[in-house]
């Protein structure tokens, strides 16, 4: 009898060995993903089936959303203060899932955020966003040229990497934060940005750090407006505020140099590097060793084409306003927060604002009709809606 003690602890420590190699496979597991709407889509396997999760580094938390919730039949584990990208808090309830699987990685009983449904963010037809809690184990390897997420245990399993040539990043809320330095005008600027999936954009500089390029004279082409910023979070609320909109000449990023990018402010409190950076070449992320990886493209492409924009859209209690204004000749004739009321000849009094966000709504001619706050109302031209 003594022996089967001793033994014992011996036996369970070999099935949880077991066990945990099952949910952490030694080889690869590859994500077939898509882009749409400037998010990486791609599959999750879930207790209902498998389900579209956005693939967002940005993300501290994996979230699901309120109607996937429901339909697993999950039960709150209570709520906390949980804040988004831009700062904001609010309270979320939290839940565990029975598991969910990622590829070959199977993650059981994992702790989840419950995004409302009124966010707008379930517009774009998924369940839930997958987040860095996630992939803290992993090394995760992201390419647009072969719509592929992958992931790994170890940075030695894809063969094309040098440790030589990876850059440290920190570790903020188990989110890859990474070195960037920007040159122009004989003048040099560092600091850190979030690598984030959920951003469709390519560099968006806080407020301080946008001012701090202006001032020495680093950012060119420089545009400043007031507007309402655009909410796809749980509150969706929208806040008047300057707008900034610009060009880095030189921006280093993990030892390559990109040149001429364009800029846009955040309206949070972080710096982010989004989705656009892979236009330029494949991310690492070795999140255990902290490093980071961009192999770049054979040849540096040309930079990303910005639409030029007169007028830009926000939505603010369900239904359009105008955003920002970047023509002057508009000044005085429509402001930030008017209303909306026909794109050329369609009435949007009455649409799904889900419509707008998806990037449906297609006026038969390019202008605009606006109430303005004093309640007339003006027809302005349109670029790039």
């Amino acid at each position: 009898m003594s022996a089967i003690r001793r033994f014992l602890p011996l036996v369970c420590m070999l099935f949880a060995l077991q066990g945990l190699s099952a949910r952490k496979p030694a080889g690869r597991t590859h994500l077939p993903c898509r882009i749409e709407y400037g998010k990486y889509i791609v599959q999750v396997g879930t207790p209902a089936g498998p389900r579209r999760f956005i693939f967002d580094t940005g993300a501290t938390r994996t979230t699901v959303s309120e109607s996937l919730y429901r339909e697993l039949g999950l039960v709150a584990a209570g709520d906390a203060e949980v804040g988004d990208f831009e700062g904001y808090r609010d309270r979320l309830v939290l839940a565990r899932i029975p598991f969910l699987q990622l590829g070959g990685m199977r993650f059981d009983d994992w702790p989840v955020d419950v995004l409302p449904d009124s966010s707008y963010v379930w517009c774009l037809g998924v369940d839930g966003i997958v987040g860095s809690d996630l992939l803290r184990r992993s090394v995760v390897r992201i390419s647009a040229a072969d719509s592929l997420v992958s992931l790994a245990t170890d940075y030695r399993q894809f063969v094309d990497l040098d440790r030589r040539k990876a850059v440290r990043f920190q570790r903020v809320s188990g989110r890859p934060f990474i070195h960037l330095r920007a040159d122009g005008s004989g003048r040099r600027m560092d600091f850190y940005a979030l690598f984030d999936t959920g951003s469709s954009g390519l560099f968006d500089c806080r407020y301080r750090e946008c001012t701090e390029l202006i001032d020495r004279g680093i950012l060119r082409k420089v545009r400043r407006t007031s507007g309402y910023a655009a909410r796809l979070g749980w509150t969706n609320r929208s806040s008047v505020r300057e707008a900034v909109r610009g060009t880095i000449p030189r921006l280093e990023v993990a030892g390559t140099v990109l040149p001429e990018i364009p800029v846009g402010e955040t309206y949070g409190s972080i710096n982010k590097i989004g989705c656009g950076l892979l236009h330029y070449g494949t991310v690492v992320i070795d999140y255990p060793g902290r490093r980071f990886w961009l192999l770049p493209h054979a040849a540096t492409p040309d930079a990303p084409d910005v639409p030029l924009r007169n007028v830009a859209v926000a939505i603010e209690g369900g239904r359009p306003v105008v955003g920002q204004v970047w023509d002057d000749a508009l000044d005085g004739i429509v402001a930030p927060g008017d209303r909306i009321v026909r794109i050329g000849t369609l009435d949007v009094t009455q649409v799904d604002p889900c419509a707008f966000i998806r990037g449906e709504i297609r006026g038969d001619k390019p202008e605009i009709t606006v109430e303005r706050k004093d309640g007339s109302r003006v027809t302005v031209p349109i670029k790039n809606l």
